[in-house]
């Protein structure tokens, strides 16, 4: 798989992260939108992705999406992707509190994949630097915020935004 390829798939992993998101925890929201940024990486670590409280914005890093993509199985792609946008979307419903957020996107992915081996389950227990075992010095913005910077947004993400208007 590849960067455009995943764009495509983005939405469809989106859309089983919010289903998924009402079984298990009963709450929902639309209208959100996806971007992409480079936010760098910085040895021990990494931003895999925010989003902005109160605002409709997930921003995902394409650094470590790129070094993934490029060393890791579809599988371990697919299970990051969904990592991400489960835990910000977790966020984008009103849980601000980091550690909450991850023991929430930790239970949902024990409730959805209950194989303790399945890698949502590993990126939700060890934390999203699991599949980056010779994490590089690659650059970091200074603030590790993405302002000034250019975001690319993945169009038709949240399906569900569009449901009013036809």
């Amino acid at each position: 798989m590849n960067l455009q390829e995943l764009k495509k798939e983005m939405p469809v992993i989106f859309d089983q992260v919010k289903k998924n998101v009402r079984k298990v925890y009963g709450r929902h929201r639309a209208g959100l939108n996806l971007g992409l940024i480079e936010m760098g990486m910085y040895r021990g670590g990494f931003i895999g992705g925010m989003h902005f409280h109160p605002g409709t914005d997930i921003v995902m890093n394409k650094t470590p999406l790129k070094i993934i993509l490029r060393e890791q199985p579809d599988e371990i792609v697919w299970a990051y992707t969904y990592h991400i946008l489960l835990h910000e979307y977790i966020h984008s419903l009103g849980v601000l509190d980091e550690q909450q957020c991850r023991l929430i996107t930790l239970r949902i992915s024990e409730k959805i994949f209950k194989d303790v081996d399945h890698p949502t389950i590993i990126l939700a227990k060890n934390g999203i630097g699991t599949y980056f075992p010779n994490l590089p010095l690659i650059y970091a913005p200074q603030d590790l915020k993405p302002d000034g910077k250019s975001i690319e947004y993945i169009y038709n993400f949240d399906h569900e935004s569009y449901d009013y208007y036809s």
